[in-house]
């Protein structure tokens, strides 16, 4: 007990005074959130009607959504705001922000291994689920004890949206899984029959291959992702993703299903060409899906020459800074290998990025469910664009319950 005390007692003093809580973070002073999320412009009223009728469903689900998860996590969640002040400046904090990456990670690599050593049953894939479900068990209270922005906390109802973006990915994975295994799969390996069998090195430590495979597949991502930017067709649907306004555990999942069918395309074709054992690409599933919520987390992990191996912290937060040229860069999704190698790794030392993120170009960028799928299929999108400012404004506070003091960005 005494040794616990010590950790969490700050350096070089120890004070009896209650350190500054909750009253100094405007997010959770007042408690009060934005329900509803920003629509699409009244700029595109075609495009409005659409989201009207298309968006009742989802509209039930995002108010649902809030009352059911959104409200009562943030209620749980403020609870460890005290301590959260009360840990800055201890060694335990310290501990804590250097550990907690390569402790995730390895504990990643053991159950996958732990799985692989099972076989791919039922059984191993329904816990794999139930460790994905996990993942919000254990970050969101980290988030909130060692945050990297106490901005970040709290977002209005956007978990609500991230929430149904999980799903929904879910499903237009597996759908788009299916069309390329039922159309394209059987003859992409017909024309590779002669040369697949024997490219994947299946001697490798079991270890070294999940690495080798998440590497191989990293390579396309890269390319992929910055095709995404670079082409203004493609930008329609990833612009999506990049509509966040803030970064948190869960909305590193926040895609368009055009982007994750696409994406599926991309990938059948390494995946055809190398097959790595169905053990070794459910391992790297899960390592990847730790990597990916270390992401977007807003943690403040103290992550060193990890940053130089992984596409995570600082990085990722480079990427979606709201100007152009910050944000076209480190675009990997697991490592940061292929943007060093390609000229477009953006981390300068002894810097912090800013907390100011999102479309520069699309400050009016829809929030909602609906809005997000409409969105890239607008043929103008610069109905997005500062100059709608008013006329979204407008549509903001129409939908906004009276009395909130504002959502956070």
């Amino acid at each position: 007990m005494n040794m616990f005390i010590l950790l969490i007692l700050p350096h070089g003093s120890i004070s009896k005074r209650e350190p500054p809580y909750v009253q100094d973070n405007i997010m959770t002073a007042t408690g009060n959130q934005s329900i509803n999320n920003r629509t699409l412009p009244e700029l595109s009223p075609t495009a409005k009607k659409i989201e009207h009728w298309l968006g009742m469903p989802f509209n039930v689900l995002e108010r649902v959504g809030y009352h059911v998860a959104a409200r009562p996590m943030q209620y749980l969640l403020r609870k460890i705001d005290a301590l959260s002040y009360r840990i800055e400046g201890t060694l335990f904090r310290k501990i804590l922000t250097h550990a907690i990456f390569p402790v995730v990670i390895v504990i990643t690599a053991i159950i996958g291994v732990e799985f692989a050593e099972q076989g791919v049953t039922f059984g191993s894939l329904t816990a794999l689920t139930l460790i994905l479900l996990s993942y919000g068990l254990i970050f969101a209270p980290i988030e909130r004890l060692i945050p990297w922005s106490r901005a970040w906390l709290e977002g209005g109802n956007d978990f609500s949206v991230d929430l149904m973006m999980y799903y929904s990915g879910i499903f237009w994975s597996v759908v788009s899984g299916f069309v390329v295994k039922v159309l394209l799969f059987a003859q992409i390996l017909a024309w590779l029959e002669p040369y697949g069998h024997s490219l994947w090195p299946s001697q490798l430590p079991l270890i070294a291959q999940v690495f080798l495979f998440l590497l191989l597949k990293d390579f396309f991502r890269y390319w992929y992702h910055r095709w995404m930017h670079e082409i203004p067709f493609m930008w329609r649907w990833h612009a999506v993703h990049h509509s966040v306004e803030r970064l948190y555990w869960l909305n590193g999942i926040r895609s368009h299903p055009l982007e994750l069918f696409v994406q599926t395309l991309i990938w059948a074709i390494p995946l055809a060409l190398l097959q790595p054992s169905a053990e070794v690409a459910m391992i790297g599933v899960l390592m990847s899906l730790s990597i990916g919520v270390f992401q977007h987390a807003n943690i403040d992990a103290k992550l060193g020459f990890w940053e130089y191996i992984f596409s995570i912290g600082d990085n990722h937060r480079y990427h979606h800074y709201n100007t152009d040229g910050i944000g076209d860069s480190n675009y990997g999704g697991d490592f940061i290998l292929w943007d060093i190698l390609f000229g477009t790794f953006h981390n300068p030392r002894g810097e912090r990025p800013l907390e100011n993120i999102g479309i520069g170009s699309s400050p009016n960028y829809p929030q909602n469910m609906a809005g997000l799928l409409i969105a890239p299929f607008l043929p103008d999108q610069k109905v997005f664009g500062p100059a709608s400012s008013d006329e979204t404004s407008s549509n903001v506070t129409a939908n906004t319950d009276a009395g909130v003091a504002g959502a956070a960005s």
